[in-house]
């Protein structure tokens, strides 16, 4: 039996945090030039799911932020950071199977984000250690197995690209009126990624 078609049908206590839809999670893929070529800045988890491998950066989408903010937040947060949003690579569902009849089941919205890190040092908080890793090195985590492999795929898919994931903002006022329907109006619709 697919592991993936029971998903639907596992109980709350069988689900991480008891979700009832896939979080919405953004990731980093964090860039900065070095004088022997560009890397990329991972983070070895210290808690939680995938504990002890290396993964890209980031974490939940915090009500009412914007997707730029809410990446730009995290990254600061977990390696203390300033970095530049570049663009929306990619939007990922990631459905995670139970391993085994005590372990637990999920589903994540990953967009994976573009960033050029600013000045300064990355430095290890609460969430683990971070390390600037180039290509040849995010290779050799892989093949080693100390990186989790849906970020290893998402490295090698998206790394590399130029062409954006269309991201646009959105925002509305809306007003209730009982049962009759809505009075709404857009403020904004705006495209927010380097892609024009």
């Amino acid at each position: 039996m697919n592991p993936f078609t029971t998903l639907p049908t596992l109980p709350p206590e069988q689900r991480w945090r008891g979700q009832t839809a896939p979080v919405p999670v953004v990731v980093g893929l964090i860039r900065r030039a070095f004088d022997d070529g560009e890397r990329l800045l991972l983070i070895r988890r210290a808690a939680g799911p995938y504990t002890g491998q290396w993964a890209l950066i980031g974490g939940k989408w915090e009500f009412g932020e914007t997707l730029p903010e809410a990446i730009v937040r995290e990254v600061a947060e977990e390696t203390g950071l300033s970095t530049a949003f570049v663009a929306v690579r990619g939007v990922v569902s990631e459905r995670v199977a139970p391993w085994s009849a005590g372990t637990l089941g999920a589903h994540f919205l990953l967009l994976v984000c573009d960033l050029l890190a600013g000045e300064g040092e990355a430095a290890e908080q609460d969430e683990g250690l971070v390390a600037w890793f180039d290509h040849a090195a995010i290779d050799a985590l892989s093949a080693a197995g100390e990186i989790i492999p849906s970020d290893y795929a998402m490295i090698r898919e998206f790394a590399a690209a130029t062409d954006c994931a269309p991201h646009v903002e959105v925002e509305m006022r809306a007003l209730l009126v009982g049962t009759g329907g809505a009075l709404s109006e857009m403020v904004r619709f705006e495209r927010c990624d380097g892609c024009g």
